[in-house]
């Protein structure tokens, strides 16, 4: 890619009402708040309140980005949300959050690649950008992880909550925004990670150990590749946000990389896995650090199997 053009110029997110902490499940799963914090990294999540869905939560991150930027709904040409969990087959969540913003009449269109969901969106939502589509593009990231799980598999229970992350990206020809992009999927891989729709009886299955070998390869290649073409030192690189899966993915990860790590971005024990809004999720905690010149990437990774990242300039 040539130049620099998607710029963050907002930020926002949202969470389900309900916090829920690891005892609550200490008698459901016959577990405690030691095993899942050794395990995971977690210490609590959210979860959807009655009334509340994906595109309710998208939307109230959507209306928190648009704040944060100064804008109002009608300066958006575009809204591109990143979700598996839809309440409805149709219409999209995108375009439930443009009636609830009061952006009815503009582009809006769902991306379901699961929790590299939001990096995939990036990368669409740049081109559209680039290619002078739309100028302002609203990118969220949501999923309401508890339609898909079981409660009753402490495997899986444990790990998800329900958020939506927003950014607003702007066209523009200055020294920040999005640099470069890598996708890739496996479909051959799929039956390692799958769900059903949400609501349905097929709920959430992970091939934990396998999962975890894969996305701890798939991690370091990403930012490596990123790096190298892109004539990056792992100095000028501020900080890295991966999805936030599992701590111990996480560290492991980082321990391939040169990275130190503390430019790693982690909140899951706040939040668990809310897989395509994750990424997003991160950004209300670091924007106001951010410093020009320097490198953020963004790294996802989840089922179909996908991987997507993302090398933004400050």
């Amino acid at each position: 890619m040539n130049g620099v053009v998607g710029k963050i110029v907002g930020v926002g997110r949202a969470l389900g009402e309900r916090v829920v902490t690891n005892d609550g499940f200490q008698n459901a799963l016959n577990t405690d708040n030691a095993w899942i914090v050794e395990r995971t990294g977690i210490k609590e999540r959210h979860f959807v309140a009655d009334g509340e869905n994906c595109a309710t939560l998208a939307a109230d991150a959507s209306n928190k980005a648009l704040e944060h930027a100064g804008l109002k709904s009608e300066a958006i040409d575009l809204i591109l949300c990143a979700t598996s969990t839809a309440p409805e087959s149709m219409p999209s969540v995108a375009c439930l959050v443009g009636d609830m913003i009061g952006a009815a009449g503009i582009g809006a269109m769902d991306l379901a690649a699961a929790c590299a969901g939001y990096s995939y969106a990036a990368s669409v939502a740049d081109s559209m950008l680039r290619s002078g589509a739309a100028r302002r593009v609203l990118l969220i990231g949501a999923d309401v992880m508890t339609s898909i799980v079981d409660q009753k598999d402490r495997s899986t229970a444990v790990l998800f909550g329900d958020g939506a992350g927003a950014v607003v990206l702007e066209r523009g020809s200055g020294e920040s925004g999005f640099v470069d992009h890598i996708l890739g999927a496996d479909g051959g891989m799929a039956p390692l990670l799958r769900a059903g729709h949400p609501g349905s009886d097929e709920k959430l299955y992970q091939n934990g150990r396998e999962v975890f070998k894969w996305a701890v390869r798939i991690i370091p290649q990403m930012v490596e590749k990123l790096l190298a073409r892109n004539d990056v030192s792992p100095e000028q690189v501020q900080y890295i946000i991966p999805h936030q899966a599992n701590t111990r993915i996480i560290q492991a990860a980082v321990r391939k990389m040169d990275i130190p790590e503390e430019k790693i971005v982690v909140n899951l024990d706040r939040f668990g896995n809310t897989s395509a809004a994750s990424i997003p999720i991160s950004y209300p905690d670091i924007y106001g650090h951010f410093e020009p010149g320097k490198y953020v990437i963004t790294a996802g990774f989840g089922a179909g199997l996908t991987w997507a990242a993302n090398l933004y300039r400050i």
